[in-house]
């Protein structure tokens, strides 16, 4: 796998990407359709990941196989971290996914990893991640990272409010 930081010519295989992890991750039986269409809608468009991607305060990484085809991304993204999170500092990973077909593989560790060692180059002292609750692969894995639960918040999924843990680690 191959880990480079995404740019505006990478817009439309980063939102045909997004919404297949998307559709992969949080579709039936874990959401209805619709759901997932309206989530990826409002926030996976090429017009939407445009403007993140100029945003001098997020960070994109593409992951691609050997032979260049896309099959994970991450975004990074630098505000103010909740307010009980007691490291100031942080760095949140607001998005990190993988094709279902490269799960499994050690690809997501290495995805991590590169996430990782970026918020340190950025001289952050943490890194945080919200999960939804029903997540169960997902949070197995952040704990396998050495990310701790410290609180909860509400994530507007389409038009559907669900709870997320969020959770932390130090660098």
């Amino acid at each position: 796998m191959f880990i480079s930081t995404a740019t505006l010519a990478d817009v439309s295989a980063l939102a045909a990407l997004s919404a297949t992890t998307m559709r992969e991750a949080f579709g039936p039986p874990h959401n209805p359709v619709e759901l997932v269409e309206q989530y990826i809608a409002q926030a996976l468009t090429e017009p939407i990941l445009n403007q993140e991607l100029v945003d001098p305060r997020c960070a994109f990484f593409l992951a691609s196989s050997s032979d260049g085809t896309p099959v994970g991304y991450a975004k990074l993204r630098r505000h103010a971290p909740p307010r009980r999170m007691q490291e100031r500092n942080a760095i949140e990973i607001q998005r990190i996914y993988l094709l279902q077909s490269q799960i499994g593989q050690g690809q997501g560790r290495r995805l991590m990893e590169h996430c990782l060692d970026w918020a340190r180059e950025q001289k952050a002292e943490a890194v945080w991640l919200g999960v939804w609750e029903c997540n169960k692969r997902a949070l197995a894995f952040y704990e396998k990272m050495g990310f701790e639960r410290f609180s909860y918040h509400y994530f507007q999924f389409g038009s559907e409010r669900q709870r997320d843990f969020w959770l932390q680690k130090q660098l």
